[in-house]
């Protein structure tokens, strides 16, 4: 943090109470500050989180045409659900190929 303070970032702190990063005051203050659009390319740890949290509206996934197995990394780390009901359910709003992969884009509709 020191190291980019020197360089002229602003390094802000925002810890929930594991520890973590408080993924909803973050947003927040983008908000406040004028960035009404986030996009986020991340591991399967912190897109579950957002996704759990509910702080996710829309999706935008590139799917390519390859089969890899269960060898492959999921999308979200989340807790099993307990039924379908707890599902968290999804609208397609585009699909565009984009050269051999598939380019699509999903609204998360509210529970």
């Amino acid at each position: 943090a020191a190291a980019l303070s020197e360089r002229g970032a602003e390094v802000v702190f925002l810890p929930n109470a594991q520890g973590k990063v408080d993924l909803a005051a973050l947003l927040r203050l983008l908000g406040e500050r004028g960035l009404s659009e986030v996009h986020v390319e991340a591991g399967t740890a912190l897109n579950g989180s957002l996704m759990g949290e509910g702080l996710v509206d829309e999706l935008l996934v590139y799917l390519a045409p390859d089969i890899i197995g269960d060898s492959g990394r999921g999308m979200f780390r989340m807790p099993p659900i307990g039924s379908m009901a707890d599902k968290i359910a999804l609208e397609w709003d585009g699909m565009t190929p984009v050269g051999r992969d598939l380019r699509i884009l999903a609204r998360v509709i509210p529970r």
